[in-house]
């Protein structure tokens, strides 16, 4: 006897086995059947290791389109760009019952829908879907979904938003409804843009938003008080590159960047060229220093014009007396500075121009950097020429680069708008030596103090710099007294330079030099942002 059995077992024990038959087939069809699934979940299960998923594609395209580019921000974390879900209103005109209702029933929501272009589309059958409007906010689709049309659809689209509006526009740029990028940081770190995108992280900038607002409003005062056809501006950390703020005008909303005109677009800072004028001769002074060929105590008779291939080299305000270097920079004299550039010769110059990055395009992370106009002319006028600001056009960008060597005891920083991390290594380019770029501070700070460069000079500030003004050109190539390129480029405090900053106007009047308009623009400036560099200014006196 087994332990545990029932009696109801034994029994079934105990019946003919022809009964028991059809159950134990019954449980082998079902053993069977269970196995069969098995086998095919299996070879379903092998099928998609070797094949992929039939509907991944589509659900990985999904997730492609959904994954924005990523959010841009300033040095303090500042929104400057980011992507919002947007959407297309489309059609489907076979299942439209009445085109031309359906086209007033949108118009109720878009007024600026083209009523007839509308009906056409909807009418056209043969097609399977067309477009009608590109991005719709939520409660714009709710809008229309409310309305109950039939045969009206919406598609999925990301769209660009810039919250800043026009501030910072050229810097950021912007993308175009498939957020293709076209212009500024956009397009110079899409790369950069769309790894961060992937990764869930923002790209942050080395732009302060609170200084390029100062910037750019001053820069727009400055202008439209000139009439200037355009403008140029940019702060930026001498010792380690990082800009601060890039200001160009006339402005435009990246928002709405398909609607603004081209000059509006144009990016002045580095993608516009300029001869620079005045603000070149430090360069030849420090030149002239660093290959000996003139010393600090030398003297200058500057009072006939230098003729040089049958044209004259005079100076707008003439200096009267023996004059030094110091009163060459402090009063901008062409005929002093050509007369070193010549000494120094073309050869030098020009070596001396490459390392100051002013030969070729800067290397500003931006959708396009100009390329500047540096022939290599060897000509006694030309080599002059470059000696005070022409024959050499390049870009306020890499002008304010050039600059850096007067914030690095005579060591070049490319400027960039990547913020760098405090502990990050700086590539410097040697130009000029410590004890010459000492001597050249003291210069450009009389420049301000005594010179054409008063205007900028703010007490407490130490501000060190340059006026420039160099006539522009028409439209057949030659000079026009009527219009000028006026600017001030200078760096601060002087006694320990660290900031630079490079102001321009383009399109002044003849009257208008660097001094009159650039000058007092860039003080302004400085007032604003200096307490957000941690700078103290001096109250500035009130009119009596």
């Amino acid at each position: 006897m087994r332990p545990f059995a029932t009696r109801d077992a034994e029994a079934m024990d105990a019946r003919d086995p022809r009964e028991a038959a059809p159950a134990r087939n019954r449980v082998r069809l079902l053993a069977i059947g269970i196995f069969a699934v098995l086998l095919l979940l299996a070879g379903r299960a092998v099928q998609l290791a070797f094949s992929g998923d039939p509907l991944a594609e589509p659900r990985r395209n999904v997730a492609v389109a959904a994954t924005p580019r990523a959010d841009i921000v300033d040095r303090n974390g500042e929104l400057l760009a980011t992507t919002v879900r947007a959407y297309v209103l489309a059609a489907e005109p076979r299942n439209v019952w009445n085109a031309a209702e359906t086209a007033d029933a949108l118009r109720t929501v878009f007024p600026g829908l083209d009523r007839a272009t509308v009906i056409r589309r909807l009418s056209d059958t043969t097609v399977n879907r067309v477009w009608l409007r590109q991005g719709l906010t939520p409660n714009q689709r709710d809008e229309v979904q409310a309305l109950g049309l039939a045969g009206i659809v919406f598609e999925n689209q990301n769209r660009r938003v810039y919250p800043q509006g026009q501030l910072a526009a050229h810097t950021i740029g912007f993308t175009d409804v498939d957020l293709r990028p076209l212009a500024g940081v956009e397009r110079g770190m899409d790369e950069q843009i769309r790894a961060a995108g992937a990764e869930g992280r923002s790209v942050r900038l080395s732009l302060d938003v609170r200084m390029q607002y100062a910037l750019e409003e001053e820069l727009d005062l400055a202008a439209r008080r000139v009439g200037a056809t355009g403008a140029a501006a940019i702060i930026l950390d001498g010792r380690t590159g990082e800009t601060y703020a890039l200001a160009s005008w006339p402005r435009f909303d990246p928002n709405q960047a398909g609607s603004a005109r081209e000059a509006q677009r144009l990016d002045r800072v580095a993608g516009g060229v300029y001869e620079l004028g005045s603000t070149i001769k430090p360069f030849t002074v420090a030149m002239a220093l660093q290959e000996q060929v003139t010393t600090s105590g030398e003297v200058f008779d500057l009072n006939r014009p230098l003729n040089l291939g049958g044209r004259p080299i005079s100076d707008e305000h003439p200096i009267d007396g023996p004059a030094s270097l110091r009163e060459i920079l402090a009063h901008s004299s062409n005929i002093g500075a050509a007369q070193l550039a010549l000494r120094i010769g073309g050869a030098r110059q020009r070596d001396y121009l490459d390392r100051l990055g002013l030969t070729r395009a800067a290397r500003l992370q931006i959708g396009r950097n100009g390329e500047p106009i540096a022939p290599n002319l060897t000509a006694r006028r030309d080599i002059a020429g470059r000696g005070f600001g022409y024959a050499l056009a390049s870009s306020p960008v890499a002008l304010a680069g050039a600059y850096t060597v007067f914030t690095n005891q005579g060591a070049r920083v490319e400027p960039t708008l990547i913020a760098r991390a405090p502990d990050a290594p700086v590539e410097r380019t040697p130009v000029f030596s410590t004890d010459v770029t000492r001597q050249m501070l003291v210069y450009l700070r009389a420049v301000v103090t005594d010179g054409t460069g008063r205007a900028a000079d703010v007490p407490g500030l130490l501000v060190a710099g340059k006026t420039g003004t160099a006539e522009t050109r028409d439209t057949t190539g030659a000079y026009t007294s009527d219009r000028n390129f006026s600017s001030f480029a200078g760096v601060f405090p002087a006694n320990d330079p660290r900031y630079v900053i490079v102001l321009a106007l383009d399109g002044a009047g003849a009257d208008q030099a660097g001094g009159v308009v650039a000058a007092p623009a860039v003080a302004r400036t400085l007032r604003r942002i200096a307490p957000m560099l941690g700078l103290r200014v001096e109250p500035q006196a009130q009119p009596r």
